[in-house]
């Protein structure tokens, strides 16, 4: 064999002896769980191993120059870090939709929603809970969205979108995938509830969460809801799923008019989705 046909051999077989030893370490739960926005660049992508990682799932803000978050959920795990900018033409809600509405496909569990001002200080969101400064912007042109990922692995997910003073658009993800699964429900706002509704038209309830009408997880689910209807009276509800009746009935027992419920199909035979009508 010729000596640069042999050297190329060479190469290509070390080459590819440490694509795959660089893929065979890569932690489980490592892969993106969305598809970019087409044409969108990378911006920054940050990979951590083994840190600890708080998701913030509640409104945010600083005292003594220390973050403070309402609620989050914190443990260790990896955590995928990416930010891209989307291409001129496309907006930030546009570019939230595409990804949110791959996660919706999913088996999930809704854990917060938020929207311009009712976020906070973009500043704080870009420095110091997703740790990259070009994020910041105009507090009405950003939006925030955290939920869990039930599969296998579980993991959380939250996106950050915002459209800067120069018109520029970010989308930012942070994959979070614990060492060891969260263990217990874990519940959004009655302010999410509402978002979600008007937003999306429709929302989940785990079916881990649905696995008896008279647990507390269902009992709290069923005050959640009570709570965001009546919050928001121009609301109206389909809800399907095998245990729609009585869930429907838990929610007039808590004083709900019957005018704003309706019981839909029964599938899914568990969990419970609940359509905006």
């Amino acid at each position: 064999m010729p000596f640069r046909n042999k050297l190329a051999s060479t190469l290509c077989g070390l080459g590819c002896s440490l694509l795959v030893g660089s893929l065979q370490a890569q932690p489980s739960g490592a892969e993106l769980v969305i598809e970019p926005f087409p044409r969108s660049e990378v911006a920054q992508k940050r990979v951590e191993r083994n840190v600890e990682h708080g998701v913030v799932i509640g409104s945010i803000r600083r005292i003594n120059n220390q973050l403070r978050a309402e609620r989050e959920v914190r443990t260790t795990g990896d955590l995928l870090r990416i930010s891209w900018l989307i291409p001129p033409g496309h907006d930030s809600s546009e570019a939230l939709q595409h990804a949110k509405r791959q996660l919706l496909a999913r088996e999930h569990a809704m854990l917060y929603f938020c929207e311009g001002r009712e976020c906070g200080s973009s500043s704080i969101w870009a420095n110091q809970v997703l740790g990259f400064s070009r994020l910041y912007g105009p507090e009405d042109g950003q939006a925030y969205v955290a939920l869990r990922l039930d599969g296998e692995p579980q993991r959380f997910v939250s996106l950050y979108a915002i459209t800067r003073g120069n018109r520029q658009v970010y989308l930012h993800i942070d994959q979070f995938t614990p060492s060891e699964p969260v263990e217990g429900p874990l519940y959004p706002t009655p302010a999410t509830l509402v978002k979600v509704l008007r937003t999306d038209g429709q929302l989940s309830i785990p079916a881990v969460d649905m696995e008896s009408l008279e647990s507390d997880a269902t009992q709290s689910w069923l005050d959640l809801l009570n709570r965001a209807l009546r919050s928001d009276t121009r609301l109206r509800l389909q809800v399907h799923g095998a245990q729609a009746p009585a869930f429907v009935q838990g929610l007039r027992d808590r004083g709900i008019r019957g005018d704003r419920l309706e019981i839909g199909e029964p599938e899914p035979a568990s969990g419970i989705r609940i359509v905006k009508l």
